[in-house]
């Protein structure tokens, strides 16, 4: 069986997040990691290795597009 690929999902909204996060874990072959702002995107992946993100454009404390530059 192959390891379930790690994904973060960064979104100040939580509804919209914990929506996302329970859909792909019903897929069983997902492990997301769940965020609401780029600070704490950072010091997850500071943490540790995501096999991709998915970030919100608009979060609280910077740009999407920033925290994909960082």
């Amino acid at each position: 069986m192959t390891a379930a690929k790690r994904i973060l999902l960064v979104d100040d909204d939580p509804a919209l997040r914990q929506s996302l996060a329970e859909q792909l874990q019903l897929l069983k072959e997902f492990d997301p990691v769940e965020v609401g702002d780029g600070s704490a995107a950072l010091e997850q992946t500071r943490r540790g290795h995501f096999d991709a993100m998915i970030i919100d454009l608009g979060l609280p404390d910077m740009d999407g597009r920033e925290l994909c530059r960082l």
